[in-house]
């Protein structure tokens, strides 16, 4: 019995669609996930598009949340080595490009401890994730300037 509730509940979970499967932002088409991790190589890596790029969109089409797949990117040996290849480098850089400022010491000690504990891609989500719910609380001109989700025009 309790197989069969087990079954068709897992069943009903895989048929029916929940805000939850698109992420945050909803069901990314085509080319809004392009647009969108085409910003992010060019602000964040300074460069166009590669073949590579074509992972990180298929995650936004099938549902993953932006903050993980930007996560990805900003875990990436390229990110890391363009923030200055150093723990704390990589740390000042994600505050610099994510919450528009340097860390404070008691941040950056922090980022760089996590650092030797976590995979980059988590020390990014969570600076990522902490400050991406602080610029959906601010005014608009603070948010425009400062979201990751904006093109990168608008940074220069």
């Amino acid at each position: 019995m309790r197989r069969t509730i087990l079954l068709a509940l897992l069943l009903l979970l895989c048929v029916l669609p929940s805000s939850a499967q698109y992420g945050r932002y909803g069901n990314p088409g085509q080319r809004d996930a392009q647009r969108t991790v085409a910003r992010w190589y060019e602000r964040f890596l300074g460069r166009d598009l590669d073949p590579y790029a074509a992972t990180w969109m298929q995650a936004l089409r099938s549902g993953q949340d932006p903050e993980q797949v930007l996560s990805g990117i900003l875990g990436s040996d390229e990110y890391y080595r363009r923030a200055g290849g150093t723990p704390e480098r990589f740390i000042r850089q994600l505050y610099e490009d994510l919450a528009g400022r340097r860390p404070t010491l008691r941040e950056e000690q922090y980022g760089v401890r996590r650092f030797y504990h976590s995979s980059r891609t988590d020390v990014a989500y969570s600076i990522l994730s902490r400050h991406a719910q602080n610029w959906d609380d601010h005014d608009s001109d603070w948010s425009d300037r400062y979201d990751y989700r904006r093109p990168y025009s608008r940074y220069r």
